[in-house]
């Protein structure tokens, strides 16, 4: 009986993250700004954005960072064209200051360029435009009158105090209520800007060896189960 106890507790002991790891902050990240799109510029107003509360609108780590805010970097092409990158102190956290992300890859928009002169501008109409290349984002018409844009990325979450990482994947969207795509194409490519709110989300990307301690620790609920079974028996 004690040697099974032992034996389960130093199992229970392996299935634990490891302290050196204990800084970085996993789960799920939500959070808003206001955008400001030009021609080769995905800007942010004053490089800030917002942690939204309530703390439920957050998953994990994140929770404690609710209504918090941190400094973002603008996207700038050139040099930051869409493929791979390396941005450091992309985003800061006010609340943390030890943690940042690096910028890691800016994914090419996926809805082609064939749509983005449609006339006249309607719903399901679809737009990746590639001035001054290939951009990042995906413009839809949810009216005559409406669209959304939205971009993907990859990153790190950065502790500076140890050196430690951790992937992540990220998307920014944006509303436009009273544009079709074609007005901010339009007026983007005429040298304004278009300034409008956003919502971001970040999410840690589970790291194999994460995967190895959760199934470790499924096995020994499993190996308590049965004992318990045994002795149920006995």
């Amino acid at each position: 009986m004690t040697k099974g106890v032992i034996a389960l507790g130093f199992l229970g002991m392996l299935s634990m993250p490891l302290a050196a790891n204990a800084a970085l902050v996993t789960g799920t990240l939500n959070f808003t700004g206001t955008a400001q799109i030009s021609l080769g510029t995905i800007g942010f107003l004053e490089n800030i954005y917002f942690i939204n509360p309530p703390a439920g609108a957050q998953v994990g780590g994140f929770q404690a960072f609710e209504g918090t805010q941190g400094d973002i970097q603008n996207i700038t092409n050139p040099p930051d064209a869409t493929g791979p990158l390396n941005v450091p102190l992309f985003m800061t956290f006010n609340v943390a200051p030890n943690l940042s992300i690096t910028l890691t890859f800016l994914f090419p928009g996926i809805d082609g360029s064939a749509g983005c002169s449609a006339t006249p501008p309607a719903a399901g109409q679809q737009c990746t435009p590639n001035l001054p290349a290939m951009a990042p984002y995906n413009l839809q018409n949810t009216s005559a009158t409406s669209s959304t844009a939205s971009f993907n990325i990859l990153g790190t979450e950065v502790d500076t105090t140890t050196g430690n990482t951790i992937a992540v994947t990220g998307e920014f969207s944006t509303v436009f209520t009273s544009m079709n795509f074609q007005q901010v194409l339009a007026t983007v490519e005429g040298g304004g800007t278009v300034t409008t709110a956003f919502a971001g989300q970040l999410a840690t990307v589970p790291e194999p060896s994460t995967l190895v301690e959760l199934r470790l620790g499924l096995g020994v609920i499993g190996i308590s189960v049965a004992s318990r079974k045994r002795l149920t028996k006995q």
